[in-house]
C-alpha cells in the first residue's frame, strides 16, 4: 500500500500570510509583492525538484509575480484569503517524470473545476527526513481566472460550511483516483487509499479478507507538526535527547492549528451571515419597490379617474353654459318680439287719432 496524504489549507492574511510570500517560498523564487514593497527571496532554498504554472484550459498561464501578486491585489479585507494550498504526498514508488506528470495532471483538474489558476512546486524529500516524503505544493488561487487573465469572483463553494466539506472530499477522492491511476500505469502494484484505517478494516472483514484486516488493525501515525519535527532534528543533529516534552510541542502545533482553524471558520460564517444580510436586505428592497410600484400604479389610476371625472364634468358646464346662453336668445328674441308687436299697436292708435277727419 503506497502512502496516501492530501489536505488542503488557505493562505490568509489573518495568520500573517501573504500568497507573494508563499508562492516564493515553495517555488523557490524571488517575488517582489508589489501591495507591501516586501521582497520575498528563496531562490537559495534546496530540494525543489520541477515548479509549472497552470490555468483553465483556455487560459493562457501567468507567471508567479504576476499571478500572485494579482491575488493580493485583488482583496482589500485585512483577514482576507489570498491563496488556498492543496498539499499532495507523491509516491516514492514513481520516478522523477511520473511524479511530475502526476502533479500537473492533479493541478490541472483543480484548475478546470472551480476555473482558477496557481503554480506548483514539487518537493524532493528533506534530507533529515523520510526520503519517502515526496510531494507537492499546488498554490492556486481564491478567486477565478477570466478570460482577459484578470482575478475575477471568489470560489464559494470552497469556503461555503456546507458545500466546502464536500469538495475537499471531491478533491481528496480525485487525487486518490489520479494517484492510482499513475500508479497502474507505471506497472505498480501498489495502491493509495484515502480512507482511515478503520475504514478499510472494516471493508477487508466484509470482503472476508482476515489477513487484510489483521494487517490494518494497527494505531493510525500522528502527525506531529512541524514543531516536533524541528525539536527532533535539533536534538538528533547535537546527538541528545529531545529537551522537554515532545507531546506538549505537539499539542501546542494541534492547538495553533485548532484555533486557526476556529478563526477561519467564524470568519466564514460572517461571510456567510453578510452574504445572508445582503441578500435579505435585497428581498425587503424588491418587495419594498414592488409596493411602491403598485401603490403608483393606484394614485396613478386615481389621478386618471379624476381627471375623467372633471373632464365630464367641464363638457357638462360647457353644455349647461351653451343651453342658458340659448334660452337667453330665445327670452331675448321673443322680448323683442313682443316690444315690436307693443310698438305696432301703438303706432296704429296713434295714426287713427291724429289723421285727416273726411266727415267735416
Amino acid at each position: 500500500m503506497a502512502l496516501y496524504s492530501a489536505s488542503v489549507k488557505p493562505v490568509s492574511r489573518g495568520g500573517g500570510r501573504s500568497a507573494t510570500a508563499a508562492a516564493a517560498y515553495r517555488n523557490a523564487e524571488r517575488i517582489i509583492d508589489e501591495r507591501t514593497g516586501e521582497i520575498h527571496d528563496y531562490t537559495r532554498r534546496s530540494g525543489v525538484d520541477h515548479v509549472e504554472a497552470f490555468a483553465p484550459h483556455g487560459h493562457a498561464v501567468q507567471t508567479s509575480a504576476e499571478l500572485w501578486n494579482k491575488a493580493e491585489a485583488a482583496e482589500v479585507r485585512k483577514n482576507a484569503r489570498t491563496a488556498r494550498e492543496v498539499l499532495v504526498a507523491l509516491p516514492h514508488e514513481l520516478d522523477q517524470v511520473q511524479r511530475g506528470e502526476l502533479a500537473k495532471s492533479i493541478a490541472q483538474e483543480l484548475a478546470d473545476r472551480y476555473g482558477t489558476a496557481g503554480t506548483l512546486a514539487v518537493h524532493q524529500p528533506d534530507r533529515e527526513g523520510d526520503n519517502r516524503n515526496h510531494h507537492v505544493h499546488i498554490l492556486m488561487t481564491t478567486r477565478r481566472i477570466e478570460a482577459d487573465g484578470q482575478l475575477g469572483e471568489k470560489t464559494r463553494e470552497l469556503d461555503d460550511v456546507k458545500r466546502g466539506p464536500q469538495e475537499v472530499e471531491w478533491i481528496r477522492g480525485m487525487i486518490e483516483e489520479r494517484t492510482n491511476r499513475a500508479l497502474e500505469r507505471a506497472g505498480i502494484d501498489a495502491r493509495v487509499d484515502r480512507r482511515s484505517l478503520v475504514d478499510q478494516r472494516d471493508a477487508a472483514l466484509a470482503a472476508g479478507d482476515k489477513d487484510r484486516a489483521a494487517e490494518l488493525d494497527r494505531p493510525a501515525t500522528i502527525h506531529e507538526g512541524p514543531k516536533v519535527t524541528q525539536i527532533r532534528r535539533e536534538s538528533a543533529r547535537a546527538g541528545r535527547a529531545p529537551l522537554g516534552a515532545l507531546d506538549r510541542a505537539s499539542a501546542n502545533d494541534q492547538s495553533r492549528e485548532l484555533v486557526a482553524d476556529r478563526k477561519a471558520l467564524r470568519t466564514v460564517t460572517a461571510q456567510i451571515f453578510d452574504f445572508e444580510k445582503a441578500r435579505a436586505a435585497r428581498d425587503l428592497a424588491a418587495g419594498t419597490a414592488a409596493d411602491g410600484m403598485a401603490a403608483f400604479k393606484a394614485r396613478f389610476q386615481q389621478n386618471q379617474e379624476h381627471q375623467a371625472r372633471v373632464e365630464a364634468e367641464r363638457e357638462r358646464m360647457v353644455n349647461e353654459t351653451r343651453r342658458v346662453a340659448q334660452e337667453r336668445a330665445a327670452l331675448e328674441r321673443q322680448e323683442r318680439a313682443r316690444e315690436m308687436t307693443k310698438q305696432a299697436s301703438r303706432n296704429d292708435r296713434t295714426k287713427d287719432r291724429d289723421g285727416p277727419d273726411f266727415g267735416m
